[in-house]
């Protein structure tokens, strides 16, 4: 038997998974890491903390499962989107590493506003002029940063940073690239219009390929460190939730995959680009060669989960690793709608119910009768509203969805899910496993290195649903009146958030 491994460099861990070519899974392992918060509204991190993960990761998984590394053939690579990594020449990162949630170039922003309707960057790339895509911080290192900017050779989202680390090659998906704000997602090619527009050199920017191309062979250091064969195959790769699609088998129409992490992407697939008129769902191409992808890029969502497990229970007094199940259990205790309780999900501005890089995290309703309980429940419940104003946007854009697709840690929780299914009005199904997303890169190593002639095949060979979540007739009119009351919450306190300041 041959074997892939799959690499997810994911916001707050490495995940590493050990894949046989039959469809087993035969070893998955995580490596935390931490997140710097230096401002409102930055995120970064440290780039040297992905390849020190790696080097503990990789060969973890041949040593705890017997397997002889001699066995693994391929490694895939999947990384968050919306960041990147400033690389010099000589191959060093000259910043920390820009995450997904940094939304802090709203300056850049307001500036492409003033020369270019957003529309026309809209009808072009898919994407809204927003501050948490990346050729907007690439703006922002420009004027704030003009030393690193001047130096860098390269700008790498973190699977691309994470490939060169193991190859020496600097390439990018379709994927990864169609979340840039700088590509084509029509004709799958950098946009010269809005290259000219930035003044962003085309140079700068990774090659472009498939993500179930081959990257090149592990370099002989990177294979000493790793204890691999040098002739090891490293494959391009592609975005987080591209990936998390690919592993939950969501490749073909009608399918939604809620993909819950630190963050909560939704995405559909479709045959062709579509474009959402209200321009809540943005569009992407899939890590699939022949598919594009319907995609709200998503919401702190597992992120404010564990905020609040770590400012409320560790901080005060409580326990010092208080498990999500026993929230999850703690929540059970208030009613469906919290009673009134509504938790806005903008902690690191808003995706859902619009986009707003200034909108903020709220706890509206409270009384001196709602429980810690409450809270909990309505710092989930704000996700699941979250949710369904993306699913709705995607069935005003034409797409007939007949199921979701629940992935993620939080996915196994059968309060998480039902909160989906009944608010949404649509049966939410558990997967046979919940590392969908690094599961997805070991399936692009396995169609690169010829163990599987197609993605869904592959896919086919190791996820099924196992369990589904039918909505609950009497929870649906008390979610209709919640989440009107979520809707207006937030349309009151949209001109409150236009206050925050930007930096």
């Amino acid at each position: 038997m041959q074997f892939t491994v799959g690499i997810d460099v994911g916001t707050q861990a490495l995940k590493a998974l050990l894949w046989r070519e039959d469809g087993q899974i035969v070893a998955v392992q995580s490596e935390q890491y931490p997140v710097e918060y230096p401002k409102p509204a930055w995120a970064e991190q440290d780039s040297g903390l992905w390849w020190q993960a790696m080097l503990r990761a990789i060969p973890s998984l041949y040593q705890r499962s017997g397997v002889s590394p001699a066995d693994i053939v391929a490694i895939g690579i999947d990384g968050t989107v919306d960041g990147f990594v400033p690389v010099s020449a000589e191959g060093k990162a000259l910043t920390p590493a820009f995450l997904w949630m940094d939304r802090r170039a709203v300056t850049e922003c307001d500036g492409l506003a003033r020369r270019v309707d957003q529309s026309r960057i809209f009808n072009m790339t898919g994407l809204n002029l927003d501050a948490s895509h990346t050729g907007a911080k690439m703006l922002w290192l420009r004027r704030n940063n003009p030393a690193a900017y001047a130096r860098s050779w390269k700008f790498m989202p973190s699977a691309t940073y994470a490939v060169y680390l193991l190859t020496n090659q600097c390439m990018i998906d379709y994927s990864n690239a169609s979340s840039t704000m700088l590509f084509d997602v029509r004709s799958r090619c950098w946009s010269s219009e809005l290259l000219e527009l930035t003044g962003i050199s085309p140079g700068l920017l990774p090659e472009l390929k498939r993500a179930t191309d081959i990257a090149g062979n592990l370099t002989p250091n990177a294979a000493l460190a790793l204890g691999l064969r040098a002739d090891t195959v490293v494959v391009v790769g592609c975005g987080d939730e591209h990936a998390s699609c690919l592993g939950a088998g969501v490749i073909e129409p009608g399918v939604v995959a809620d993909i819950m992490g630190t963050a909560e992407p939704v995405c559909v697939p479709a045959n062709a680009p579509v474009f959402d008129p209200s321009h809540l769902v943005e569009t992407h191409c899939h890590a699939h060669p022949d598919r594009w992808l319907l995609e709200n890029p998503g919401w702190v969502s597992g992120g404010n989960y564990r905020w609040f497990r770590d400012e409320f229970f560790a901080k005060c007094g409580g326990p010092e690793s208080v498990s999500y199940e026993t929230l999850n259990a703690e929540a059970e205790t208030a009613p469906p709608g919290s009673d009134g309780l509504v938790f806005l999900p903008c902690m690191m501005g808003a995706m859902a119910p619009e986009w707003n890089s200034k909108a903020r995290g709220v706890f509206y309703g409270l009384t001196l009768a709602h429980t810690r309980g409450h809270m909990i429940r309505a710092l989930l419940e704000g996700s699941a509203y979250a949710l369904r104003s993306v699913v709705e946007s995607m069935q005003r854009s034409g797409c007939a969805i007949q199921h979701i697709r629940a992935v993620g840690g939080a996915a196994q929780s059968r309060l998480v899910r039902q909160m989906r299914a009944d608010l949404t009005g649509i049966p939410v199904g558990r997967l046979s496993t919940s590392e969908t997303t690094v599961l997805g890169a070991a399936l692009l190593a396995a169609v690169g290195a010829g163990l599987c002639p197609g993605l869904q095949e592959a896919a086919n060979r190791t996820i099924r649903v196992v369990e589904l979540n039918e909505p609950i007739a009497t929870n649906r009119p008390i979610y209709e009146e919640a989440y009107g009351r979520f809707l207006r919450v937030y349309d009151s306190l949209r001109s409150s958030f236009d206050l925050e300041p930007v930096s």
